[in-house]
């Protein structure tokens, strides 16, 4: 039910900001790097030539021999599991941490040379980007997290600002939104905006779950909950009754509408376009998750259920819903949820590697998204659901080469498996399907 109140806010707790100044110390412990004390663990050819390493080579020969969305090598690591190398995309590269050295290193789009890099001293952060701007969010155990917004093209720092109230809890939920003049920050139960000078508020959500935050129509959509905590039917049974997601205006915080729920229901967000917010939403009772889309005024446009008596990871890309359930997949129109169409893979071998999220598959194009399978990089199309393979290698131990992660950049492709990971240049889509 939707309610066009500002039941969202507890009342008198909404704070005009004028201007947040940045506080003593804000981001002391935030520092970046130029490119000259910077440094990538990627090798390239000649390195590894003179470092020869088996199953770094060999996933670099695989690649190099089926080409597929797989282009010329420029680097390659190799290490002994443990997700060594964590992976990213960005507009202006590649961006990398390992687990020997968490500083984040932007890698350059079209050399793989390091741009810049950042440190940060606590032990827990959090980040955002656009195509301009690299955002770390501390999350120190002395005082309110501090927002540091760097210029992605150098990491040259932009400005920083503390959020207001104490410390977080390390159970505190914490999520980013930017915006085209600011950042908006949901750390707890408190949501802020916040830009170079001002102006900002703040507000104190009201909300049955803040799970998320993201744009729908110009405005900040809030609310939901973990998709794990939804298939817990003990768990649902216990929700209460009460506001679950509201749309917020992004200038002024006020609410532009709530979407209320009844006890023993809850909804988690799948993702959003400009017009649609996709929701997966659980009932007490209910063995069928349904996916339901709102528009713009918080009325239901569409809901169906794509896998009847099964949970389902989903996603939102390009219009499209994109849907796992066990062994099956299908996709939905956003606008109007007619689906598009559904396959089934084999249960064995297993298709995608254990953890993986079909929030983490990139987008290719406009009509192409890049799944990383157990065996190979599959290139999936949305408007058909036909898919093209290229196979990893395989050594007879079923996980030597299950990949973990796979980023895109402009011009870049990264993969990160159990034992190496490798940069290369993106195919050109006619050679790649």
């Amino acid at each position: 039910m939707v309610a066009l109140v500002v039941a969202v806010v507890a009342a008198g707790v909404g704070t005009w900001l004028t201007r947040r100044e940045a506080a003593p110390g804000c981001g002391a412990e935030v520092t970046s790097y130029a490119a000259a004390d910077s440094a990538s663990p990627f090798l390239d050819a000649e390195a590894r030539a003179a470092d020869p390493d088996e199953r770094r080579d060999r996933l670099v020969e695989v690649l190099q021999e089926d080409g597929g969305p797989v282009g010329e090598v420029l680097g390659a690591v190799g290490y002994d599991y443990q997700q060594w190398a964590q992976v990213g995309g960005y507009g202006q590269g590649i961006g990398v941490r390992t687990r020997d050295d968490p500083d984040f290193t932007m890698l350059d789009d079209r050399t793989l040379e390091p741009r810049w890099s950042v440190a940060v001293s606590t032990q827990r952060s959090t980040y955002d980007a656009d195509d301009s701007r690299y955002v770390v969010l501390t999350l120190p155990t002395q005082h309110a997290p501090d927002v540091v917004v760097l210029d992605a093209d150098s990491g040259e720092r932009r400005w920083c600002a503390r959020l207001g109230g104490e410390a977080l809890s390390r159970e505190a939920a914490v999520s980013t939104q930017l915006l085209d003049d600011g950042v908006a920050v949901l750390a707890g139960d408190l949501l802020t905006r916040l830009g170079p000078d001002g102006p900002g508020w703040e507000r104190e959500t009201t909300l049955t779950g803040t799970d998320f935050l993201g744009s729908l129509d110009g405005g900040l959509l809030v609310g939901g909950s973990p998709l794990t905590d939804l298939l817990d039917p003990a768990a649902l049974e216990r929700r209460e009754a009460g506001p679950a997601l509201a749309l917020l205006d992004a200038d002024t915080g006020q609410a532009r509408w709530t979407d209320d729920l009844p006890a023993g229901a809850g909804v988690s967000v799948v993702g959003t376009t400009q017009d649609r917010a996709v929701l997966t939403r659980w009932d007490a009772g209910d063995a069928e998750g349904r996916l339901v889309a709102l528009d713009t005024d918080g009325r239901e446009a569409w809901s169906v259920v794509p896998a009847r008596g099964t949970a389902y990871d989903a996603t939102v890309r390009a219009g499209r819903v994109l849907v796992r359930a066990g062994t099956r997949w299908s996709a939905y129109d956003t606008t109007d949820g007619r689906r598009l169409w559904a396959f089934s893979v084999p249960a064995t071998p297993q298709f995608l590697p254990y953890g993986s999220e079909l929030a983490a598959v990139p987008l290719l194009d406009d009509d192409h998204v890049l799944v990383a399978g157990t065996d190979a990089l599959h290139v999936l199309d949305l408007r058909t659901g036909r898919r093209t393979s290229t196979p990893l290698p395989t050594d007879g131990v079923s996980t030597t080469f299950w990949p973990y992660a796979v980023a895109l950049s402009p011009s870049l492709v990264a993969l990160a498996t159990n034992t190496g990971a490798v940069v290369a240049r993106r195919a050109d889509r006619a050679d790649a399907s």
